[in-house]
């Protein structure tokens, strides 16, 4: 009789980004769990003491089970039972199988072998009846398969790396497992838990006692070798210019160096292209083999500042796409974790579409959905659990796919180009250069209102589901209301620009300001078309004075007082033109005498045109008044005048009546001189211009 462990599959959680850093959550790595599933129940309890030593020289882990099988299983009334072997589910593809017991050598054979499990059997040297127990030895060797990168087991120089199970009868309390690590190995478990201690010779020593159930314990250990790199210096195309790139990988894993050399020469010029941003590293880019002691449990990181992407030994394709998308999605063009793991992922796993690169995207699943937070409370690496950790990228990478399914690449280049060069979400429509201003708002908003604005597309319904947290709701609300009034002011402006400030307020989601100053732009715009009407009514045209101040005042004051002014003006002009197209009285005649309204009022209208409507004003009163007081003007010069206006007034009749009469009297003469034959020229006759003024007066 005996038993067999089955098989389950852990992947783990492999990603980081630190500070400057950015990383990603997927690994490559399928790690090969111990069984979890019931076990028959015979009657064979076993208990194993299990000692792994890393042998890296020699290219293998060996692997021994110290065991003690009892036999519990009562006999029948009518016999005895007894079992003549035991069976271990052991990982993979071992070798070197061998038992013994008490110096004597067992049968020990291999009954099955798959990609996930091996199954031995070894066979007692007795028979081992009910209350018996029997202690054997079972050893094997697990040596490195070599190949893909993503392979559980790796033993080199360089790097050791393996799962370790315990093994015994599920739900046996009991046993342990003890794994010796050689001296200078950076030594990391990235699973379960075990106790550290320096063995002898500087061995690193990994021990876990009294394990309750074998069937559930599972670890995972790297040990790193001192670093020994051959390198890879790389010039890639990248138009406008070529990239240098050296890939470091570790003197005893060739295949990883010129796996990864491949990647990057076809991926970042295709990463590029899509995203539509110059490569901007400005050195040299460094991608170098690392493992858990660097990474932890991440499987890439990329690090701004010094222009290296640490990328773990076991990392797929997809991995190394994401992390050299970091060199474009970092602090320096929208700084909040969700955004550059959403859009590094995003473009990840396009490129590696396009490049058929190993790797699967993050999903978000229904288990996942238990540990939904807001991704913008999603905290700095290490603060949250593993489930957590792992919903944060899915759903960043879920909402990315989303984002990009309601525009194209185009839209997208368009929105980091406007990101890469800080220009305001809001922008003047026709203005032909875009504004830039310092960055005020946070990475969240910035990238809201430049998607919505520059593929004009809504995206908000994404933000209030997967991205705010319940105190940042409220700012979408004021935002769609300040959006609103903000378009509906655009509109009634025209040809003419929102002033700055406006779109400066709303691109910091400074919405009261925003809407404050919107509502006092909408009081301008009503004065203007007020000015436009009036104007035209009186035949003028507005300046562009109250144009000027609104567009470019750092706010609306100087221009509601320029629309005043202008209005003001207007109706003083108006008032004027009304008052002197009126026809004067003879008195109002005197009174205009030596006066000029109309000439007044004249430069009244150029005054307004060339945009002086102060004097616009002055002048078009000082017309309208010179008209108004014509009248009072008349009968004080009349009056002032007295009787030397009378006189000269009087002079001027007589003399007509005097020419008059001489005329008369010239043509009764003729008729006479003719009637008596005398010449008419015998007679002098005197005319008004020699007569005496005396006799004209009397």
């Amino acid at each position: 009789m005996g038993f067999a462990h089955t098989a389950a599959v852990h992947r783990p959680v492999a990603a980081r980004m630190l500070g400057l850093a950015a990383a990603t959550l997927i690994g490559g790595l399928t790690l090969v769990h111990p069984p979890v599933a019931p076990a028959a129940d015979v009657g064979l309890q076993i208990v194993v003491n299990t000692h792994y030593t890393a042998l890296p020289a020699q290219g293998r882990v060996h692997v021994a089970l110290d065991a003690v099988a009892t036999n519990l299983k009562p006999d029948p009334p009518d016999g005895r039972y007894y079992f003549s072997a035991a069976r271990f589910t052991v990982q993979p593809a071992i070798q070197n199988l061998t038992a013994t017991s008490g110096g004597v050598a067992l049968n020990a054979r291999m009954i099955a072998s798959t990609p996930a499990y091996s199954a031995i059997e070894v066979s007692f040297a007795r028979q081992l009846f009910h209350g018996e127990s029997y202690r054997f030895t079972a050893s094997f060797d697990m040596t490195d398969p070599g190949g893909i990168p993503q392979r559980d087991i790796r033993v080199a120089r360089s790097l050791v790396a393996f799962p370790v199970w315990a093994f015994g009868t599920e739900t046996t309390a009991g046993g342990s497992v003890t794994v010796t690590l050689p001296a200078g190995y950076v030594v990391t478990v990235e699973s379960g838990e075990m106790t550290r201690a320096t063995g002898q010779g500087g061995t690193t020593v990994l021990t876990a006692t009294s394990i309750p159930d074998p069937f559930a314990f599972f670890a995972y250990v790297t040990a790193e070798g001192p670093d020994a790199f051959k390198d890879n210096e790389l010039h890639i195309p990248i138009p406008p210019k070529s990239a240098a790139v050296l890939v470091r990988a570790w003197i005893d894993d060739p295949d990883w160096g010129q796996w990864v050399a491949d990647l990057m020469v076809r991926g970042l010029p295709v990463l590029q292209q899509m995203i539509g941003l110059d490569y901007d590293v400005g050195t040299r880019l460094v991608v170098e083999e690392a493992a858990a002691s660097r990474l932890q449990d991440y499987a890439g990181e990329y690090h701004d500042v010094t222009k290296l992407i640490d990328l773990r030994y076991d990392a797929d394709g997809t991995t190394a796409l994401h992390e050299s998308a970091h060199i474009w999605f970092n602090d320096r063009l929208l700084a909040d974790r969700w955004i550059e793991e959403a859009w590094a992922e995003w473009y990840a796993v396009q490129a590696g579409a396009q490049l058929h690169a190993s790797g699967q995207p993050f999903k978000v699943t229904a288990e996942l959905r238990k540990h939904k937070i807001p991704l913008n409370a999603w905290g700095a690496v290490g603060t949250e659990d593993a489930a957590t950790e792992l919903y944060a990228y899915s759903a960043s990478y879920e909402l990315a796919s989303t984002i990009a399914s309601r525009t194209d690449l185009a839209g997208l280049r368009s929105v980091w180009a406007a990101a890469r060069a800080y220009e305001m979400a809001y922008q003047p429509v026709h203005a032909s250069q875009p504004e830039t201003a310092a960055r005020v708002a946070a990475g969240w908003q910035v990238l809201l209102d430049l998607l919505e604005e520059r593929t004009s597309t809504s995206y908000s319904d994404l933000w209030s589901s997967l991205v705010v947290t319940d105190a940042q709701a409220p700012q979408l609300v004021e935002r769609q209301a300040a959006r609103g009034e903000y378009t509906s002011a655009v509109t009634a402006a025209g040809a003419w620009e929102l002033p700055r400030v406006i779109r400066a307020d709303m691109s910091a989601w400074r919405f009261t300001a925003a809407e404050n100053l919107i509502r006092a732009a909408d009081a301008v715009l009503e004065q203007r078309g007020a000015i436009a009407r009036l104007a035209a009514s009186l035949g003028v045209t507005p300046p562009a004075t109250l144009r000027t101040a609104f567009e470019t005042g750092a706010d609306l004051g100087p221009a509601a007082t320029e629309a005043s002014a202008e209005l003001v003006a207007l109706s003083a002009i108006g008032s004027a033109q009304s008052a002197i197209r009126t026809s004067p009285s003879p008195v109002e005649w005197v009174g205009l005498l030596f006066n000029a309204p109309d000439a007044t009022l004249a430069s009244a209208r150029t005054a307004f045109q060339a945009g002086n409507s102060t004097a616009a004003a002055a002048d078009a009163n000082q017309a309208r008044t010179v008209r108004a007081d014509a009248a009072s003007a008349g009968r004080v010069r009349i009056l002032a005048g007295g009787g030397g206006i009378l006189a000269a007034d009087g002079a001027v009749m007589l003399l007509l009546v005097g020419r008059r009469r001489a005329r008369r009297r010239a043509a009764a003469r003729q008729v006479a001189a003719e009637a008596a034959g005398v010449a008419p020229d015998a007679a002098p006759v005197a005319t008004p211009e020699s007569a005496d003024p005396s006799a004209l007066q009397s």
